[in-house]
């Protein structure tokens, strides 16, 4: 099930439309989720930040909600400081209202694995601002477990490089990085960029 909650009826409008055939649609208002409701894993909510007031206001809304759902915000003009606060608090995804169907197709149903989706420069930002007080011992046993090549694919990608820039620097093809990445997720049992810098930072 998706729950959308909106206040403007053309937001209601489009996710019915566009959506209603592959999904569960059920519009809910803010006050939906005081009330004792039954939610399984795969149920997400899709919260139109635009009608709080403050970023404060939605953390304090988000908190109150039951932990098994899984959140995705949405909003006009999106920010990249305040999706990486809204991330770390805890939301799964943090999109504008204006992206396409593909891509917010993708976004869900990563959500509904239980990861987060972010769109690129999103994730690259928070990539470059992880805290980097490194245990080097834990650094260390973690590159252990990779060949010379991919450690240095790692790197780079810890350090908020894209594809691209990481093929133009080691001068090899995007297909290559994206193998050596791959590989990556999993030798270390992770699943996206923002965890695999998580581990090599934190």
């Amino acid at each position: 099930m998706l729950y959308i909650c909106s206040k403007q009826p053309v937001i209601q409008d489009y996710w019915k439309k566009e959506f209603g055939k592959k999904y569960n649609i059920k519009i809910v208002e803010i006050d939906f989720f005081y009330f004792e409701q039954d939610f399984t894993n795969q149920d997400i909510l899709i919260l139109d930040i635009d009608q709080f007031e403050t970023v404060e206001s939605v953390i304090e809304y988000f908190s109150s909600l039951p932990k098994t759902l899984k959140t995705i915000a949405i909003l006009n003009e999106p920010k990249l400081a305040h999706g990486t606060y809204l991330i770390k608090k805890g939301f799964k995804s943090y999109i504008g209202k204006k992206t396409s169907k593909l891509i917010v197709d993708k976004a869900i149903a990563t959500v509904k694995e239980d990861n987060v989706w972010l769109y690129p420069e999103l994730m690259n930002y928070i990539i470059k601002h992880i805290s980097t007080t490194s245990d080097k011992s834990n650094a260390s046993s973690i590159m252990s477990k990779l060949s010379a090549k991919e450690q240095e694919v790692a790197n780079l990608v810890a350090d908020g490089l894209s594809n691209k820039e990481i093929a133009q620097k080691l001068n090899v093809q995007i297909v290559t990085i994206k193998k050596h990445i791959s590989s990556i997720f999993t030798k270390l049992n992770i699943k996206d960029r923002v965890s695999l810098a998580v581990l090599i930072n934190n």
